[in-house]
């Protein structure tokens, strides 16, 4: 409990102080600073929901969910609907198409059969610019602030609560950037007090929001599945995610989550720990766990080759339907594992209160009959 409150304490701390030096009197060089670093520690405070979120932040559920929904109120996110997105979806099913739509790839036909506009945007949700524009557009609104996504609309009235929580509590916060704005530097036009207060730090957030979850499951080396009977926790949540080496040591939480494989193998585990795991786990998977040092060039070098996915061959392609990398072999299942290891599914998901069904608006498990599986658009079935 101390740890957590400590950490938390810090970080909304910096995150006034930055947001202070934001809307504050000061050259709009200095100010331009202080909002990318307050969009930086909105996506830290972020993270300290994602682990709350998941209940491994401090002890009882009970405080998790407040502080997930402290956390989450400069990035403008319903604690519930996140839940859903994140705990009961993307972490059930990762990587399992139709039913885990994060960075989720079109096939060649798909692609070819989709309307020129939705083409277009594809291209660039895929392009070196995408995470500039792919949160706002793919999951804020939509998904993580309204009950209307059709995974939440049955559930719209348990979604309520934090909903409202949003609109009020959080739009009063991005009022009272304005009022501190004015109060601070009253000759400042208003539009520019929130231009630098909320819509860049906004920004910030989501284009680093967007960029870490492109990096954690695309790789020229990490498998999208597109039939429930072939995808496995596994596949899903080892093959599927990457480890990223950060160029700077000097932000822990996001350095923690960007070990990702520990946390998709244990969500529980508290992402201060998430080093300790991660390295036990690559010493007993290590030639399934994907890993690679984050540069410009290493960046580059994914974005050209994760255009759309060859479910058939298990293979990244280009938008003409080329190979941009090798057919990824599903059966490698760690070659440096001790031979007690290597079975066949070496690793599955933990028993826990995110595997326990909902008595309503339950995601479908991949498991359940053809009335149950994939709909169009990649949105997963809700009873």
């Amino acid at each position: 409990m101390g740890r957590g409150l400590r950490i938390l304490g810090i970080h909304y701390f910096l995150y006034f102080a930055t947001l202070a030096g934001a809307v504050a009197p000061l050259p709009l060089a200095v100010n331009i600073v202080f909002a990318v670093a307050n969009g930086a520690l909105i996506g830290l405070l972020f993270l300290i929901g994602h682990d709350s979120g998941h209940s491994a932040f401090v002890p009882g559920r009970t405080m998790n969910r407040w502080i997930t929904r402290l956390v989450f109120i400069p990035c403008l996110h319903s604690r519930s609907l996140w839940d859903v997105v994140h705990n009961r979806i993307h972490h059930r099913y990762t990587n399992l198409k139709g039913f885990d739509y994060v960075w989720a790839p079109m096939s060649k036909g798909e692609f070819d059969a989709a309307p020129l506009l939705r083409r277009g945007l594809e291209r660039v949700y895929r392009g070196v610019f995408g995470p500039l524009i792919y949160y706002w557009i793919a999951f804020w609104i939509p998904k993580l602030v309204l009950p209307t996504s059709p995974e939440s609309r049955n559930e719209w009235r348990r979604h309520l609560p934090d909903t409202l929580f949003v609109v009020f509590v959080g739009g009063g916060m991005v009022a009272a950037i304005g009022v501190l704005g004015s109060w601070l530097s009253p000759d400042r036009a208003l539009w520019l007090t929130m231009l630098l207060g909320w819509l860049l730090p906004f920004a910030v957030w989501n284009y680093l929001m967007a960029l870490s979850i492109f990096l954690q499951h695309n790789h020229p080396a990490v498998p999208w599945f597109d039939d429930p009977k072939e995808w496995t926790f596994y596949g899903g949540n080892i093959r599927g995610t990457a480890h990223v080496d950060l160029p700077f040591d000097f932000l822990p939480l996001f350095k923690w989550v960007m070990l990702h494989h520990a946390h998709h193998a244990l969500p529980s585990i508290p992402g201060y720990k998430l080093t300790d795991a991660q390295a036990k786990l690559i010493e007993a998977y290590g030639d399934d766990v994907v890993r690679y040092r984050l540069s410009l060039g290493e960046y580059l070098k994914i974005v050209r080759a994760c255009k759309l996915f060859d479910y058939d061959r298990k293979q990244w392609i280009d938008f003409d339907g080329r190979p941009t990398a090798p057919p990824i072999d599903l059966d490698a299942h760690g070659r440096d594992m001790p031979k007690d290891l290597r079975v066949a599914r070496p690793l599955q998901p933990a028993a826990g209160p995110r595997q326990v069904p909902r008595r309503s608006g339950r995601v479908a498990r991949p498991s359940e009959d053809a009335g149950g599986q994939r709909r169009a658009g990649g949105e997963p079935p809700a009873e």
